[in-house]
């Protein structure tokens, strides 16, 4: 033991071990506390930091704006007419008639099923078409939008496939035309 220790009795040097724990107790509980104050500080700093960047993001994406688009694209999606029954020969005549305008070749034209799908709560007569043609991008581009310009504002165009050969391009294709019952 060091000399000057020698000469302090039992109970002295016991508190002078409790008052050196309390010293390092209060120093490290000091330390502690500063820790915890500095992290809720950068916490602090990073909500700050965050609710501005959202501020920032809620401005810049125009909510309202969003909202009113959303709500005019439900006005639209309302206003679309489904025809009452299944186009049947009108769709397989509007195919021909596009096909002659246009300069392509149909073939292998066959109503591939006629059969009633449920979308959210309406049922709908679903007519499938397939069909093949051939011809040049400028002839299937205008055969593709002699379809769309013709009465059907239900017709869809499915599981399409082109197979370039050469000029001539073959197509096979599939087309959906619902009717409400």
């Amino acid at each position: 033991m060091m000399p000057y220790l020698q000469t302090l009795s039992r109970k002295s040097l016991y508190i002078l071990g409790l008052v050196a724990i309390a010293f390092f107790g209060s120093a490290y509980m000091t330390w502690i506390n500063v820790q915890e104050t500095g992290a809720s500080l950068t916490v602090e700093k990073q909500k700050d930091t965050s609710t501005a960047t959202l501020r920032q993001l809620g401005q810049a994406i125009n909510i309202d704006a969003a909202r009113a688009d959303l709500a005019a694209a439900q006005a639209q999606l309302k206003d679309i007419q489904f025809p009452e029954q299944a186009p049947n020969v009108d769709l397989v005549a509007l195919v021909v008639k596009a096909s002659k305008d246009s300069g392509v070749e149909l073939s292998n034209v066959q109503v591939v099923a006629v059969e009633q799908e449920k979308l959210g709560a309406n049922n709908y007569t679903v007519m499938r078409q397939r069909l093949n043609i051939k011809g040049t991008p400028p002839q299937i581009s205008s055969f593709v939008d002699r379809l769309e310009q013709g009465q059907f504002r239900t017709l869809v165009f499915n599981n399409v496939s082109l197979v370039p050969k050469g000029n001539i391009w073959e197509v096979r294709m599939d087309l959906y035309t619902y009717s409400i019952r």
